[in-house]
Formats: C-alpha cells, sequence, structure tokens
C-alpha cells in the first residue's frame, strides 16, 4: 500500500518565515519614513519660493512689509489694519500677503509639519528723515520719506550662535530687512538652532544634522537691503 505524503509547515519553519517576513517589513518602513520626510523638506522649500513671492508682490503694492502675526494668539487679526507695526518676530501673515495653505486660528501660515513659519523684520527708524516711531520698513510711505539713501536694516544671518552681534568671521549677511523660515522636523532648541528661536536679530543658517547635541533642520529666505530697496524703485516707492 502506498503512503501518501503530508506536506506543511512545521512550527520552526512558520516561526523563520514569520521572522523574515518583519525584517523585509521593518527595511520597507524606513525608506518610507526617508521618503516622507524629504517630501515635507522640499513641499515647505516650495511655501518659502512663494511667500518670497507673495512679500515681493505685497511690498510692490503697499509700498511697505506686512506686520508679523502674532503666534501665541488663537484669534485672526488684520495687523495691517494700524499704520504703526510694532511687532518684529510673529508669523507669517498668510491672509496679508495672499499665500494658500494650512492656516493656525491666528491666520499664522503652517509649514509642512503644522508648525508656524516664522517671520522677523527689521524695526530701524531712520533719525535723519521720515516719522520718528514709525518703523521705516513697515509704515505707510515711510520708505518714501526716509528716502532710499537713509534705508538701513539691522538683521544678520550668522554661521554661528551670537548673543549680540555675528561676529566677522562667521558673518553670512548683514542689512538684512526680513527673515523667514521654518523650523522644521525638529524645533530643538539647542545648538545652532536655538539662534532662531531666541528674538533677537541674529540669525544661523547652517547644514542639515541630525546630531542630537547639534540639530539643524531649519529651512530659511531672506532679503537683503538692496533687494528690497530695488522692489520699491521698481514699483516707483521710491523717489
Amino acid at each position: 500500500m502506498n503512503r501518501v505524503s503530508q506536506s506543511g509547515f512545521s512550527l520552526v519553519e512558520l516561526s523563520i518565515v514569520l521572522v523574515i517576513v518583519g525584517t523585509l517589513a521593518a527595511s520597507a518602513v524606513i525608506p518610507l519614513s526617508s521618503s516622507v520626510r524629504q517630501a515635507r523638506y522640499k513641499q515647505t522649500d516650495g511655501q518659502l519660493e512663494s511667500i518670497r513671492e507673495a512679500m515681493h508682490g505685497y511690498l510692490a503694492s503697499n509700498g511697505k512689509l506686512p506686520c508679523p502675526v502674532e503666534i501665541e494668539s488663537d484669534i485672526a487679526v488684520n495687523t495691517d489694519e494700524s499704520n504703526v507695526c510694532s511687532r518684529a518676530f510673529g508669523g507669517v501673515p498668510a491672509v496679508a500677503i495672499g499665500v494658500m495653505g494650512e492656516r493656525g486660528a491666528n491666520g499664522v501660515l503652517l509649514d509642512r509639519w503644522g508648525r508656524p513659519i516664522y517671520y522677523a523684520v527689521s524695526m530701524t527708524d531712520s533719525k535723519a528723515s521720515g516719522t520718528r516711531g514709525y518703523p521705516d520698513w513697515l509704515s505707510v510711505g515711510e520708505p518714501s520719506s526716509v528716502g532710499a539713501g537713509n534705508l538701513t536694516a539691522d538683521l544678520q544671518l550668522c554661521r554661528s550662535t551670537a548673543s549680540k552681534a555675528c561676529a566677522r568671521r562667521n558673518l553670512v549677511a548683514n542689512q538684512i530687512v526680513w527673515v523667514i523660515y521654518s523650523l522644521g522636523e525638529r524645533d530643538d532648541n539647542k545648538g545652532l538652532q536655538a539662534e532662531n528661536q531666541d528674538d533677537d536679530n541674529v540669525f544661523t543658517i547652517s547644514a542639515y544634522s541630525m546630531n542630537a547635541e547639534q540639530p539643524f533642520d531649519d529651512q530659511i529666505i531672506w532679503a537683503s537691503r538692496s533687494e528690497v530697496v530695488y522692489w520699491l524703485l521698481k514699483a516707483n516707492w521710491l523717489p
């Protein structure tokens, strides 16, 4: 009598198969996570470039820059209703500059990580001309009253942290009128990233790093004094 052999998996073989499947699944998760992360960085880069164009458009239309949005507020406020802006730091005012994208309850534009996109602007106020107490870049008619020769800016971009001013050897750019940036995936308040979270006039830029002690994944754009003056001249806001 012939016996029919029965085939199947033993418990040991089944365990090996499960281990292999688990390993393959885990190895697939890492590239997928990395892909999603890179996509968000790329999308945020696109957001920042759209903001740059919108800032130029707002400047050309209004002859001044928009006032930053107060990030801690839960209420949407039209920051441009007043002729005087007293806020040097805050968020990007999505409504004022007409940029599409996810927004917080207060109208601040959010990056692809769901965090506010930050906006800092120079509060210089010329002593030689214009109206005292009215920030030159943020007040209606001030750029024209002050004149191109007297318009200055005091924001700096640095390769290191700095308490008050960037050392010359680490200086990337000065005479910056505005800085706009995303804190990226990691908003750790440590290392070089801390410089972009202390609400002073110095900002830092560095290569991407996931080092636990010196992380840096901020994405930053800025406009120099000469760039902003160019757009004011082009739009006939300066004599």
